[in-house]
This record gives structure tokens, sequence and C-alpha cells, in this order.
């Protein structure tokens, strides 16, 4: 079984409610899970957010959401600590149930470290939109 996780949070300093932000008419917050629900090889899809927004956008996914603590969703916590934290409680709700693999913490852990990242990139009727850019191009076909 493979489990996909998407994490976002309120209160962003930098872009604030980037994630609930429309690009070609959806929420920032979908394209990732939109990706998800596409793809063969994603069995469950996890939503980890502060944000009430978020779950109303993400819940008609039927997303299954990961419970997350006060201490994650501050300035200061980074995305690898969220990504352990999901790692972990996923570890405790499927163990090692026949068919189940989740990857241990520890393995995570260095994954990131060593620069392991996930990016997003959302495309709809030939535009493309790459987190980090600040203009949305039309692709050439």
């Amino acid at each position: 079984m493979i489990l996909a996780i998407m994490i976002g949070r309120k209160g962003s300093k930098g872009f604030p409610n980037k994630n609930i932000k429309k690009i070609f008419g959806k929420s920032v917050c979908e394209y990732p899970i939109i990706a998800a629900k596409k793809s063969k090889k994603i069995n469950k899809i996890f939503v980890s957010t502060d944000c009430n927004n978020i779950k109303k956008i993400t819940k008609k996914y039927q997303v299954q959401f990961i419970p997350r603590p006060k201490n994650l969703n501050t300035d200061k916590a980074l995305g690898d600590h969220v990504f352990l934290h999901c790692a972990k409680f996923l570890q405790k709700k499927y163990g090692k149930k026949p068919g189940v693999k989740v990857g241990d913490s520890q393995r995570l852990k260095k994954q990131l470290m060593q620069g392991a990242k996930v990016s997003t990139y959302a495309k709809d009727g030939g535009y493309i939109a790459k987190k980090g850019k600040k203009v949305v191009k039309k692709r050439k076909k």
C-alpha cells in the first residue's frame, strides 16, 4: 500500500493563505491531491493541516486527516518535522499489517536531511505554475 501525504498550514507570513488561493479555478492545495488521486500507485491520501479552509477544500476528495500538534503549526516548524510526525502517526496506525509498507521514520529523516523534497506542479489548459516561480507561463504545444 502506498500512502501520500500533503501538508499545509495557515498563518504563512511570506505568502498568506497561499494554499487556498485559486489558480485555474482550483485552490493550490487541491492540485497535489488531484495528482495523487490520478496515480495508479497511491492507495490512500492523508492531509496534515491546522487550517479549517484546507480541510473543507480537501474533504471532497475523500482524504484522511492526520492531527497536527500545535508545535508543528509555527513559523519555526519545518516541513521535514511535519513529515516525520506523519510517518510516525502512520506507523502507529498501520504498523506492520500484511501488504502495508510504511517506511521507518529514521530512513525518512535521513532522506529529508539529504535534501529529498517533493515539488508540486499545477497544470491546466497548457499552463504550468511552478512552486517558487513568480510568473505563470503558457506551455508551448
